[in-house]
């Protein structure tokens, strides 16, 4: 209806957009939603092929996925605008090569686990498998048994599983009350692992049983990380920062290494020289070297190279004087520990 050449109020009102329909054109619209990718971690296979994770943690969608590839020329590093081979619409905590460095297992915050991967055809494309969500909240951590691979999840549940089936062969529920963040596969065993969780414990178990072997000890605070020293010790770290030692043997002992600033994010332990790279909750890289009386010797401090949180860690494979880290800030760095930087 026009009155006077002006727009009566119900027609005014027609003109306007419902506020159902302004939701559905922002949840469809896909323009302008490009955000930094965070990298969460590294990991080399054999024939020097690395893996970064990514995730998107900020803007409208928190997707993910993988840069597969080679390490850059000596001196070079690389950054996030580097595109990634694999996209995923969850991030990821944690993945792992399966295999041949064609093929790779990708753990995503959706609680699903996916396998990936990439033919010999000229584009090189990466393709998705298969994906199977049997944890209920994300995997935060993977590790590799003897032919199996253990899954761990914010849900508190531990998962075996057959890869060549992809099926769940082992499901420990509810086998801690929170998340838990880390799992290490024992040295030279096919079976056994220990897994450290917010709950505050430090657990061992066995592929073989459906319960723990036993709970190795109860942390002051939640633990983060995990890793074997050698096949009696395992070093952990938690929210408080503190880095301890304990042996399986003699659970009682366990010994404070050190203490950080922040909460320890991430151990990696070079198994030939025993040298241990450590990132926490800054952008602090340390790296230590544990003695034979179990005393703890920083050999090497980098504060410089990162500018955000450092999120993971991993050896050179032909040189363990060299050490890289991916970090929030979406760049690898190169550290050479024989320069002393303490």
């Amino acid at each position: 209806m026009v009155l006077g050449g002006r727009i009566g109020p119900q027609m005014e009102n027609d003109m306007m957009v419902p506020p159902h329909l302004n939701a559905e054109v922002y949840r469809t619209d896909t323009t302008g939603t490009l955000t930094q990718s965070y990298w969460e971690y590294i990991r080399f296979h054999p024939d020097g092929t690395m893996i970064i994770g990514c995730s998107e943690l900020t803007g409208r969608y928190w997707d993910g996925g993988l840069i597969v590839g080679t390490l850059p020329e000596a001196g070079k590093d690389i950054d996030s605008s580097t595109k990634k081979a694999i996209t995923s619409n969850s991030s990821t905590a944690d993945g792992y090569f399966i295999e041949t460095s064609n093929k790779v297992l990708l753990c995503e915050d959706s609680g699903a686990l996916s396998i990936w991967s990439c033919g010999d055809d000229v584009w090189k494309v990466w393709l998705g498998d298969i994906t199977v969500a049997e944890h209920d909240d994300a995997i935060m951590a993977v590790d590799r048994l003897d032919k199996d691979y253990v899954t761990v999840g914010a849900d508190g549940n531990i998962k075996v599983w057959d890869i060549s089936q992809m099926v769940s062969v082992r499901s420990y529920n509810a086998a801690h009350s929170m998340a838990i963040n880390g799992v290490a596969v024992k040295p030279n065993s096919s079976s056994t692992f220990a897994t450290v969780s917010s709950d505050q414990y430090v657990s061992l178990w066995d592929d073989n049983t459906s319960k723990p072997v036993c709970d190795v000890l109860k942390n002051d605070c939640g633990v983060r990380c995990a890793q074997w020293l050698d096949e009696n010790k395992l070093i952990f770290g938690d929210e408080a920062g503190i880095l301890r030692l304990v042996d399986i043997r003699n659970p009682e002992g366990a010994l404070k290494l050190t203490e950080f600033p922040a909460a320890v994010h991430r151990v990696n332990i070079d198994s030939e020289s025993s040298k241990m790279a450590v990132c926490c909750d800054n952008k602090i890289v340390t790296v230590c070297d544990v003695t034979d009386d179990s005393k703890l010797r920083i050999i090497y401090e980098n504060r410089t190279l990162h500018t955000n949180y450092v999120r993971g860690c991993a050896w050179d494979l032909s040189d363990n004087n060299v050490l890289y880290t991916v970090g929030y800030d979406g760049a690898l760095r190169t550290h050479n520990i024989s320069n002393n930087d303490v």
